[in-house]
């Protein structure tokens, strides 16, 4: 496909392929493989227009774009055109001439001023070295460059509400800046710090970058022309911006998927007709990035709320675990063969810890355990089962305690034979 650019010849264009002055520019694009055009019957006819991937107004001078002419323009960007439009020092005002009634319709207008820094400067405080940028295509490997003679630029306050126009700053002045500007009937000076100079638009299908100074294409001076510091590759940028589509140019990029994710866009592309996985992957970053606040804090949210649960469970756990202990420790506490007093004392009192109740002891151990002190060198007298059953119904003793007869028990067999 040619890459075509259009120069306006009709407004009083200060930037033309014949001057000397911008023939760094001119060459560059020759060496760049763009095709030039020049516009010289107007913007009257938006089939004549449709022709060209860019179209370039810069400067124009003592001549005004009549309505027909803003209407077959903004018409022509809608439709997926490319403009760059270019001012200079004083604006409108000086240069006597419309451009922001066509850059309004784009979200953004020329101030009518000229900006200076009092500390980053090449020779004169009118030619500033700007190192506050954007990340952008336009701003791709750029460090610092001469805005030399330049006017500013306002961010118009209604895009914020149009989402079919998105502007936004490129360039901004630094802490130092400071500028003359025409209040309509006196030039007055004053600090102008973090200002934008140059915006990108897009607006519909087609884009827009505008910026107010002609002296970035000059070759008249090197120190703040098209040559000076990083100027030639942000024109450069400026142009790969303007003329790369929206919706299919852009710069390739390895990414890794998650393989389930991969698997879900392959089939998307496939049931929905999507072109490829980049456009799919395209439309889903604009979407990130046009709702990246409200996405961020739902993220947010949901973490939250996944942490809380998480708490939740981990405290419910430990409950549990801590419970888990303590029947351990009670368990523990159970003779294998013989039960103590002090032993069923200490289950109690655990099983209390767990339960919140009150327990006593129902049966009277320091009596048994007194019975059960009996001299071992007695000779055991015999008994049944049947008659440990009798003693134990008719008498609130026990007949065994630690495995032996208890005197209650040996008493009441002594009575019996």
């Amino acid at each position: 496909m040619e890459l075509v650019i259009g120069l306006d010849y009709s407004h009083n264009n200060i930037l033309t392929i014949e001057s000397s002055s911008f023939g760094e520019f001119v060459q560059f694009l020759f060496n760049s493989g763009y095709k030039l055009g020049k516009i010289e019957t107007g913007f009257n006819s938006l089939v004549n227009l449709e022709k060209y991937k860019v179209i370039i107004l810069s400067t124009p001078r003592n001549k005004n774009l009549n309505e027909n002419e803003i209407k077959v323009l903004e018409d022509y960007v809608k439709n997926g055109g490319s403009l760059l439009i270019n001012s200079s020092s004083g604006g409108d005002y000086t240069n006597n001439t419309n451009l922001n009634d066509l850059t309004r319709k784009f979200g953004f207008e020329f101030i009518p001023d000229e900006i200076s820094d009092s500390v980053n400067y090449v020779n004169l405080q009118k030619r500033p070295i700007i190192t506050k940028f954007k990340p952008h295509i336009i701003t791709n490997q750029i460090k610092k460059i001469v805005f030399s003679s330049s006017c500013s630029i306002k961010i118009l306050d209604f895009i914020n509400v149009e989402e079919n126009i998105k502007t936004d700053w490129i360039l901004k002045t630094g802490l130092n800046s400071w500028h003359k500007r025409y209040d309509g009937e006196y030039w007055i000076e004053e600090d102008s710090p973090k200002v934008p100079l140059m915006v990108s638009v897009e607006y519909f299908k087609g884009k827009v970058v505008g910026f107010g100074n002609l002296s970035i294409f000059s070759s008249l001076a090197h120190e703040y022309g098209f040559s000076a510091l990083d100027n030639d590759i942000l024109i450069a940028n400026i142009l790969t911006f303007l003329i790369g589509s929206l919706e299919s140019e852009g710069k390739a990029v390895t990414v890794e998927l998650n393989l389930d994710l991969y698997y879900w866009v392959e089939n998307i592309v496939k049931e929905e007709k999507w072109d490829n996985v980049s456009d799919l992957i395209n439309v889903s970053l604009k979407y990130f990035k046009d709702n990246y606040d409200n996405i961020i804090q739902e993220i947010k949210k949901i973490r939250l709320e996944r942490l809380e649960k998480r708490k939740a469970y981990e405290k419910t756990i430990k409950e549990s675990e801590k419970e888990e202990i303590t029947e351990d420790k009670i368990l523990e506490k159970v003779p294998v063969v013989v039960r103590k007093k002090e032993d069923l004392e200490e289950i109690i009192s655990a099983l209390e810890d767990i339960t919140g109740e009150k327990y006593e002891i129902s049966i009277d151990l320091d009596e048994e355990e007194e019975e059960d002190d009996e001299d071992d060198e007695k000779v055991p007298l015999e008994y049944t089962d049947e008659d440990i059953i009798e003693f134990e119904e008719n008498y609130p003793k026990k007949a065994i305690w630690h495995g032996k007869a208890t005197k209650a028990f040996r008493a009441w067999l002594m009575k019996r034979q």
